[in-house]
């Protein structure tokens, strides 16, 4: 069917509105592909702080832009890698960030490979840094490792249009009916989570994605009988200059979508529909044995992080301060919990660093090591028993600094200097060290 036969009026006025047409999308194309995106990350960070920063601290938000940004920085790597064109990143108001970019020759192992890029490495940093809470004593940093690691175990979900979600779907990318299913249940998810816990933000996000799920089995559903047809395109620039494969598409994108077209025509949204198609016909879909491997590789990772976001969920470490008296005083102590049982506990000063003898518990409640601070700096000798109440070893430390440690061997006790330590072990003591004054967190807790 012609463009021209399908519009109203003589044949001079309906050539117009095609190179009108035509037109309007070269300027939305170009206009996209020129975008600053250096710009347009600043305006959008600035976005989403104004956003958010009523409800939280602005520490809090630091984090939170922080965690955003090195989540996609990884799929900006990761596109940079992959050779993709118009790599672009932006923050979302309320919602997140996203990077945007381009490939002209697409594929289901490279799309994967993008969406895997983002959450993998936080959950990786995630871990690492609730270890160097453990050392540290630092609340950021424990809240850092706890944004970093839930926010990206939630996004590598098979959730669309969430990481994991993404990651499904063009593994799919020619099964029309499974991705309209997999994309409504997770507006559905969406729905539902904003319901429980009463989140505009999340309804809104859901109503868009049934919208979207929407209207996406429909240009599936284009795009297949475009293939079907021979009709190919490497980017959407590239179909807008082949003028009778565009009239084709822009053919049936009316019939399925007239309100596009009447009363006034929507270039910007005629623009979307067009990437939607362009997209799903050029992608090259991964055949069977890349996508076992792709499948497991993610289900592997989603494991991985539910399992180590519930260990860490499930610790429920928290600072819980009391009042003692002794020697005719009152001092405040402050008890360290995890995993609903009290694991140490040791005075502080009135500046909140740990001042004074503390004590260390085992699981079943057995004291497991006897240590002592000044003015937040570990200092005299650190003693560590096994389950029978039977000292293993000794730790001299002076001002922060350890001078030695002796363990039993054999019966007998050696002493050895810090320079004996194992790589790992110098590393450890020196992040404490340099971590010093330990001060007690039990304010924000």
């Amino acid at each position: 069917m012609d463009m021209d036969q399908n519009m109203n009026g003589s044949p001079s006025a309906t050539a117009d509105l095609k190179n009108d047409l035509i037109s309007e999308l070269r300027i939305v194309s170009s206009t996209e592909s020129k975008f600053n995106s250096l710009t347009l990350l600043i305006i959008t960070i600035i976005l989403f702080f104004s956003a958010q920063i009523i409800s939280v601290k602005w520490q809090e938000i630091l984090i939170l832009i922080g965690v955003l940004l090195f989540h996609e920085l990884g799929h900006l790597a990761a596109m940079k890698v992959l050779k993709y064109n118009d790599v672009k990143m932006f923050f979302i108001p309320f919602i997140g960030a996203a990077v945007s970019g381009k490939n002209l020759n697409d594929t289901a192992v490279k799309s994967c490979i993008v969406s895997l890029m983002g959450p993998f490495p936080g959950i990786v940093l995630g871990v690492l840094l609730y270890f160097l809470f453990f050392l540290t004593k630092n609340y950021y940093v424990f809240k850092t490792a706890q944004v970093m690691l839930l926010l990206n175990a939630f996004n590598s979900l098979p959730i669309m249009p969430l990481d994991g979600g993404r990651y499904i779907d063009v593994l799919f990318v020619n099964r029309r009916y499974f991705r309209f299913i997999f994309a409504f249940l997770g507006a559905a998810i969406f729905l539902v989570l904003a319901s429980s816990s009463k989140d505009i933000i999340l309804g809104i996000f859901g109503v868009i994605a049934v919208y979207v799920a929407l209207s996406n089995f429909k240009l599936h559903g284009i795009s297949a009988d475009l293939k079907s047809q021979g009709i190919r395109a490497s980017s959407v620039s590239n179909l807008i200059e082949d003028e009778n494969s565009l009239q084709v598409v822009i053919d049936k994108i009316r019939i399925s979508n007239p309100k596009l077209f009447n009363p006034k025509m929507s270039y910007r949204a005629i623009h979307n529909q067009l990437t939607v198609i362009v997209d799903t016909i050029k992608f090259m879909p991964a055949k069977l044995l890349p996508k076992i491997i792709l499948l497991v590789t993610y289900l592997a990772l989603v494991l991985v992080s539910i399992l180590v976001s519930f260990f860490f969920v499930a610790a429920n470490y928290k600072e819980i301060a009391r009042m003692e008296e002794g020697g005719g005083q009152k001092y405040v102590c402050v008890e360290r919990h995890m995993f609903g049982q009290k694991r140490s506990e040791c005075p502080i000063d009135a500046a909140l660093y740990f001042n004074g003898k503390g004590t260390a518990f085992a699981t079943n409640g057995s004291i497991s090591d006897v240590f002592y601070y000044a003015n937040g700096y570990r200092t005299g000798e650190w003693l560590t028993f096994d389950n029978a109440g039977k000292v293993i070893e000794k730790r001299s430390y002076d001002s922060g600094r350890l001078l030695s440690y002796s363990k039993m061997e054999d019966g007998t006790w050696k002493t050895h200097t810090s320079e004996d330590m194992s790589f790992l072990s110098k590393c450890s003591e020196k992040v404490q060290r340099l971590s010093q004054p330990f001060k007690s967190n039990h304010e924000y807790f």
